[in-house]
């Protein structure tokens, strides 16, 4: 399975000391050369930094089409529109994302995507983690930021 991240679910996480949830339920992970920097390089102080910057498991590429990156910057910031873009070159079955835009366009690119809580809450289904609302509360404190509806979805997701 072929699965590009964004920089929003390492960095959330990363800072819940659960970035070895994305080996366990998707093998390997393919990242922007830019999410690298942004999460290992300049983030040195952050969380899981150092898991992140030794996971064997993480790939790093860079996108090639930096046309189509371009024409996405009129919509998205940077690290998102690459991700979009690299998502489509390498096929990927899904693209990590959570931002609301960049979902839509991804979406409507053609992309299967799922956020940080979709990791969170495969992880629940697959009995990786114990229960989702530990991981809520410790997201939710750590400021990741999601509305109650919300939470009763992924809820009620985890329990079909």
């Amino acid at each position: 399975m072929k699965v590009v991240s964004n920089s929003t679910p390492l960095i959330a996480l990363a800072r819940i000391k659960q970035v070895n949830l994305l080996h366990a339920v998707f093998g390997r992970i393919i990242i922007l050369q830019g999410v690298y920097n942004e999460v290992v390089l300049q983030g040195t102080e952050l969380p899981g930094v150092k898991e992140i910057r030794e996971a064997t498991w993480i790939e790093t590429l860079q996108v090639q089409n930096a046309l189509a990156v371009s024409l996405l910057r009129t919509d998205l910031d940077r690290g998102e529109a690459e991700a979009i873009v690299l998502a489509k070159e390498v096929k990927a079955d899904y693209l990590l994302v959570d931002e609301k835009k960049a979902r839509r366009i991804a979406r409507n690119s053609g992309l299967r995507i799922m956020g940080t809580l979709g990791v969170v809450a495969l992880g629940v289904k697959k009995g990786l983690l114990p229960a989702i609302d530990p991981i809520l509360d410790s997201l939710e404190q750590n400021g990741f930021r999601f509305s109650e509806r919300v939470r009763t979805k992924i809820k009620e997701e985890i329990r079909k």
